[in-house]
């Protein structure tokens, strides 16, 4: 893997790309408060056939904090310019949670720069997802008796049964600090609904069967803008990239093996 940093409106990002430089390069978009940690797995596994690039979403890995609140739009535009930076046309867009939220941006504001989608835990934030989410978002901050560390441990145990996967996401979580949700208040104010009609692209919506977020169920206007639309669940919950990477590896290459 090579490493990065790309000049854009909200600082420098940092990206690595790896693999194959024929065919559509994949672009991959992390959750928030991950980072490019967050495919650790997966890179090797899909820079097998295919060139690859991911990106710390700014304010968060290595890339530089971000002042005020971003928004989607702000990220998806970051994205684009992380592209022109590296010379890349277009990619195929792989984002989860709210990576994905960004790749549906991304799809609907630079149709010319994706030629597909990628949709891992797709959330569908129209005003009913707006606000379901919107209690899942509070800024942490830091306690005199270190009480926030135990607290976001017990936390994300809760969600990760691997110790070892716990502190990755604590890692990112303290290097993000406390500005750590500005990803997840971006997403709690996106008008997906606006967006929808603007994207023109295909799309692979890829679900975690213990991902409580996301599900076949909630996805039907998601389904009905992109076109072709395909649906695939593998085992795993919400960090499913870290989880099961090869099965989330294999529902990739596999939709773009048949994609052609």
């Amino acid at each position: 893997m090579k490493r990065a940093f790309c000049d854009t409106s909200l600082g420098q990002v940092h990206c690595v790309t790896a693999g194959d430089r024929a065919g559509t390069p994949l672009l991959l978009m992390h959750q928030t408060p991950r980072s490019i940690d967050e495919f650790r797995e997966v890179i090797p596994l899909l820079a097998v056939s295919h060139r690859v690039i991911a990106v710390d979403t700014p304010g968060y890995g290595c890339s530089d904090p971000v002042e005020g609140q971003p928004t989607v739009g702000d990220y998806a535009g970051a994205m684009v310019q992380v592209l022109d930076a590296l010379g890349v046309e277009r990619v195929v867009a792989v984002g989860h949670h709210t990576g994905a939220v960004i790749a549906v941006e991304l799809a609907a504001a630079a149709p010319e720069r994706v030629e597909r989608v990628v949709l891992s835990g797709p959330v569908y934030t129209d005003a009913a997802g707006r606000a379901e989410l919107a209690p899942f978002f509070r800024q942490w901050h830091v306690q005199p008796d270190g009480s926030h560390l135990l607290e976001k441990w017990r936390k994300m145990h809760e969600w990760l049964p691997r110790p070892d996967l716990v502190q990755r996401f604590l890692v990112d979580l303290l290097v993000a600090g406390e500005v750590s949700e500005q990803g997840h208040f971006a997403v709690a104010e996106y008008r997906m609904e606006d967006r929808l009609p603007d994207v023109r692209c295909p799309a692979l919506l890829l679900y975690a069967s213990e991902d409580p977020f996301a599900s076949p169920e909630r996805a039907a206007a998601l389904r009905a803008a992109f076109r072709p639309c395909r649906e695939v669940t593998v085992d795993a919950g919400v960090f499913v990239a870290n989880e099961n990477p090869a099965a989330f590896a294999r529902a990739v290459l596999d939709y773009l093996a048949d994609a052609g």
